[in-house]
């Protein structure tokens, strides 16, 4: 859409009751947006104050307002429907008295709505915590780029009112179209309603949504304050008791929404769920407060009738559990375009508006060698030195001569003069790298915002550039890529100046006519873009390359710091950087998301506490490398089947699918329900069989009971009681733990002599085989994690033929004397074990759906039997937005290079190195998402535990270090401003809370602050005495420290 057609109201609604000491801020942020078709409604819900004077005093100095007022206090739910009433915009937005916006929030939204016929499009959202503390939860992110049809509602639904951010109202806008269809239902609700408005609103705005797109680079900031409508400070019984009428009210209405649509049913779980959230969350706080004891009854009664049906809700707090100061970065350059002197905006090109999927220009020059080789016959040379190197020639020779640049022509030329290639072959070449550049250049989607908003305020918009491409070809790149109003171009290699000399913005100041000041210059190389710049008293901007923001550790930590620095250990990760895969993969991962380079990075953390940022970049190459090393591996060895057992082979199998195409003679992917506790039946063939029942289970943990359950179908047809009894009356207790092997070798022996069935446990085998013969049929393989290799034998055994295995790794001989037992080919991706494995590992990979427990035979056909899926959202957001983001990696990798990705040459080891790292070696704050899976192996034990209990114990067993401690090859220094990876330094599992805590206050200071704030966020008088308590812990330490300095002679 061209800039000039963006035409379409926005109707802006801001009600306002007791909170005018805020409104002007909001009204200012209104009344300076970029986008100007704003229809602002001021709605007087018959505030006592003077909102009438404020809004007055507005409308003279913008006829855009309008005033409308309530005569009583009808609250805000009826004050937005009367905005909406007054209102003629094509969109609906809203906005309360105490939030604002970012300047260019308007723009941005109304044009994704109008680019994608959105009918709902998302904003970025900020907490202002008051005193220009403004702070982003990570985990607040949206999984998707658009939903479309009934997604809307069910994705708006799976979060089951976790994240805030889907149902509140200002940080989005809306077409007038469900608008229109949803004040309808609004109509029906004719109470006076505050609390949980939004959850009203937002139910009936999602289901008639048809498309519901999002925007990331502008914020809506929610301001947080004693004095909010919705606050719960300060609170009296009659205060909390109308809460919780609100609460009814709403949920009430929209349960009835859901059952006049007929759709109660099929959403009731979640909607049950949602309410049960918002009963636990409101009367944690509610009767913690200083109530008698009737108020307090009161409340519990009215709590029973709001949600009679409770659910235990596990991390409610996850998605607000990690908070990162907001950079205002991009702000900062839209202000400056916005600025009534601004009357030229000056872009560089390369790495400002267009990006290559390359770490340096130079690596394109290797897309170049086929061609040099296929025509030139010299198959060994390598055309890329040659074209480096003739462009040092061309600029040494320019300098010699007193040029300021050079031309791709005389580039070609030297090649020529110099290493012999014919004029024909030399042509060639340089088309190809013209057509190579086309090819790979692609525009940066935060400089194209900022050039649009440049383009839609009537700015000048021109590129200020040094470069060797002759114009045309740049005028071709900036076009294909969306830049068609660009004003003008000033190519160093057109006027044979540069800005890295300054003459280039001189020649631009003086063309144009202009004083400098007027121009505003955004560019990437801080020497010739910024201060080169400014030297010129242009108002200059840097903007960093992606690939400078990723790689840059005063940014984003240890983010990319394994593949530069070599560690404390036997391999020379430095290396990685020789290989031109690897550079192109850090370069696609940069260019991907650090488009923004003022994206908010914690500055704790080496990834983020990003599943996204995890997913694409460490999960991404590696699933890359593994998937490509498997179809190398199977190319051409006549395997009909590749079996991804289930569930840790499902991301594997879903990225080898993807990669397929390139590849001939290569397996069809079939995936295989299969797991630990489902081959029990499949190990005993033979009544011996069941001795070998201790190679799976661990007989410590499990009684008979747990036992027979898994090898009843080898059984004869007792009732369990008469199980229970044989058992018994030979001295094995049913339900108790087995303990010893003398005790287990005894139950088989029961089994043996008194409950097996021969001719039943062979129908059971047979089937077996018809079953995952369909699996294993004619040459087959089977793809798995990997570890002992014993599902791979027992598979081998029951379908009487060796079934070849592709493993990630093994951890000891085990699975070598297996496959030689087998007769299967053992093959592993990694030579050694890497020192970390375990379930969050597993978990990253595996399928989010129930583990396989064994196999229904009563049928014709065998079925597998899956367990109860328990998995909480938390845990289907983290782990879904990670595998997504893998795909997209990959598919983003396929996507640019086509059939030249096999020129992208890397090793694996140094491939998974990112993964490796975040699993062996990331920091604590970047494993908390995890704190919201629990993992269960009832296999080997009974318990379930979030999964870093274990990854964090694995984690010190093997002695592993964070980035931090590896790169700098020693301890880690504790001071006042670091964060400290605790777990990897000192052991507090075993501590006390209170120990905790106090250890936290004093070495911890960023976990303090987040754990109590997470622990008594609802509790103003513990946090008071908490800040009291850690003001005082501090105090105490100083005085100890300088104590003990003095003592020993310090200062």
């Amino acid at each position: 859409m061209s800039t000039n057609q963006l035409n379409k109201k926005i109707s802006v609604i801001i009600p306002v009751y007791n909170s005018e000491e805020f409104l002007p801020k909001g009204l200012d942020s209104l009344v300076k947006q970029s986008y100007k078709n704003l229809e602002l409604i001021i709605v007087n819900d018959g505030s006592p104050k003077n909102c009438k004077e404020i809004a007055e005093e507005y409308k003279l100095k913008d006829n855009r307002i309008k005033y409308v007022e309530h005569e009583k206090n009808k609250g805000l739910f009826q004050a937005r429907i009367t905005g909406f009433e007054n209102s003629t915009g094509d969109y609906i937005a809203f906005l309360d008295a105490d939030d604002y916006v970012s300047d260019d929030f308007y723009r941005e939204l109304i044009e994704k709505a109008e680019e994608t016929n959105s009918d709902i499009v998302f904003s970025k959202l900020v907490m202002d915590y008051e005193q220009n503390d403004r702070r982003t939860y990570n985990l607040f992110e949206f999984p998707f780029e658009e939903l479309n049809g009934k997604e809307c509602y069910q994705e708006f639904y799976n979060q089951e009112g976790l994240n805030f951010a889907w149902h509140i109202t200002p940080n989005k806008i809306y077409s007038r179209e469900i608008w229109e269809r949803a004040v309808i239902e609004y109509k029906k609700v004719k109470k006076h309603l505050i609390m949980t408005e939004d959850v009203a609103f937002a139910n009936v705005l999602f289901y008639y949504a048809k498309k519901i797109t999002k925007v990331d680079r502008v914020a809506f900031f929610y301001t947080k304050h004693d004095g909010a409508s919705t606050s719960i400070n300060d609170i009296t019984f009659k205060k909390a008791s109308k809460n919780i009428e609100d609460l009814t009210t709403s949920f009430s209405f929209v349960e009835n929404f859901l059952k006049e649509k007929g759709i109660y049913e099929e959403y009731k779980v979640r909607f049950e769920k949602w309410r049960a959230l918002y009963c636990q969350m409101h009367k944690s706080y509610l009767l913690n407060l200083k109530f008698n004891k009737e108020e307090k009854e009161n409340l519990e009664k009215m709590f029973e009738k709001f949600c009679p049906k409770q659910f235990e809700v596990r991390n409610a707090g996850f998605f607000s559990s990690v908070e990162t100061p907001w950079n205002e970065g991009l702000d900062k350059i839209k202000d400056k375009i916005m600025k009534e002197e601004t009357k030229i905006v000056s872009f560089d090109i390369f790495d400002t508006l267009i990006t290559r999927p390359f770490l340096y220009p130079k690596d394109l020059f290797t897309f170049l060698n086929d061609d040099y080789r296929k025509l030139s016959k010299n198959v060994g040379i390598d055309f890329a030195r040659i074209r480096e190197e003739s462009e040092v020639l061309a600029r040494t020779e320019a300098f010699e001569n007193k040029k300021e640049e050079v031309k791709l022509d005389r580039i070609y030329e030297i090649i020529e003069e110099e290493y012999d290639v014919g004029k024909e072959i030399a042509e060639h070449l340089k088309k190809k790298e013209i057509e190579l550049e086309l090819r790979f250049c692609k525009r940066r989607e935060t400089a194209y915002s900022i050039y649009k908003l440049a383009k839609y305020l009537g700015k000048k918009v021109i590129c200020t550039s040094d470069m060797y491409l002759p114009l045309d070809v740049i005028e071709q790149i900036l076009k294909t890529n969306g830049f068609n109003e660009i004003d003008k171009i000033y190519l160093s290699c057109e006027e044979m100046k540069t800005k890295s000399t300054g003459n280039l913005y001189e020649k631009v100041i003086k063309e144009e006519n202009i004083e400098p000041s007027n121009i505003v210059h955004i560019g990437d190389n801080y020497r010739s873009d910024y201060e080169m710049a400014k030297k010129h008293k242009i108002n200059s901007i840097y903007f960093p390359k992606t690939t400078d923001i990723m790689l840059d550790k005063n940014t984003t930590n240890n983010l990319a710091q394994m593949l530069y620095t070599s560690m404390p250990f036997w391999r020379d990760n430095q290396t990685s950087m020789n290989f031109i895969g690897i550079k192109t993969m850090i370069a696609v991962v940069a260019n991907k998301y650090f488009d923004n380079p003022f994206r908010t990075f914690n500055r704790e953390s080496d990834f983020n506490i990003d599943p996204y940022l995890i997913g694409y970049y460490a999960v991404g190459m590696y699933m890359f490398g593994v998937t490509n090393w498997l179809l190398r591996e199977t190319e051409n060895k006549g395997y009909k089947n590749l079996a991804f057992m289930a569930r840790d082979g499902y991301l594997p199998m879903e990225i080898y699918n993807i990669f397929k195409k390139y590849y001939k003679n290569v397996p069809e992917a079939k995936y295989l329900r299969v797991s630990r506790k489902a081959l029990i039946s499949a190990i005993v063939i033979d009544k011996m069989d069941l001795y070998k029942l201790t190679d799976i289970i661990n007989i410590e943990n499990h009684n008979p009971k747990y036992i027979i359950k898994y090898v009843k179908q080898s059984l004869k047809d007792y009732p369990e009681e008469k199980i229970k009894e044989t058992i018994e009356k030979n001295g094995i207790e049913y339900e108790k733990d087995i303990k010893t092997r003398q005790k287990f070798s005894k139950l088989v022996k029961i089994i043996i002599d008194e409950l097996f069935d021969e001719n039943k446990n062979n129908e059971k085998i047979e089937k077996l085989k018809v079953f995952f013969g369909k699996y294993f049929e004619d040459k087959s393989a089977t793809f798995d994690i990997g570890y002992s290799g014993r599902p791979e034998m027992y598979l081998s055994i029951l379908c009487n033929k060796p079934i070849d295995t592709y493993f990630l790794n093994i951890n000891q001989d085990e699975a070598m004397k297996y496959s030689d037992v087998a007769g299967y080919k053992l093959n592993t991706y990694f030579d050694a074990k890497p020192a970390v494995t375990g379930f969050a590992y597993e978990s990253i990979i595996s399928e989010l759906a129930p583990s396989t427990i064994g196999y229904d035979l009563t049928g014709e056909e065998v079925k597998p039997i899956l367990e109860k899926n328990n998995k909480t959202y938390q845990e289907k957001y983290i782990i879904s937005v990670m595998q997504n983001a893998a795909k997209q990696f990959v598919n983003d990798i396929l996507e640019i290079f086509g059939e030249d990705y096999k020129k992208l040459y890397y090793q694996d080891y140094y491939i998974s190195l990112p993964f490796m790292s975040y699993i062996n070696s990331s920091k604590t704050i970047d494993m908390l998402m995890f704190d919201s899976i629990g993992f269960e192996d009832t296999v080997r034990s009974k318990e379930i535990k979030p999964i870093t209990e274990d990854w964090l114990k694995e984690r010190r067993f093997r002695n592993q270090r964070n980035m931090n401690s590896l790169i700098s090859g020693g301890n880690i220094t504790v001071t006042n401003n670091s964060y400290l990876d605790y777990n990897n330094v000192i052991d507090l599992e075993n501590h006390s809370k209170l120990v905790r805590l106090i250890f936290y206050a004093l070495y911890d200071r960023p976990t303090f602050k987040r754990r109590m704030r997470e622990v008594f966020k609802n509790n103003k008088i513990v946090l008071r005495l908490g800040k009291t308590g850690y003001a005082f812990l501090r105090g105490t330490k100083n005085v100890v420290y300088k104590g003990i300095r003095k003592i020993k002679g310090g200062k």
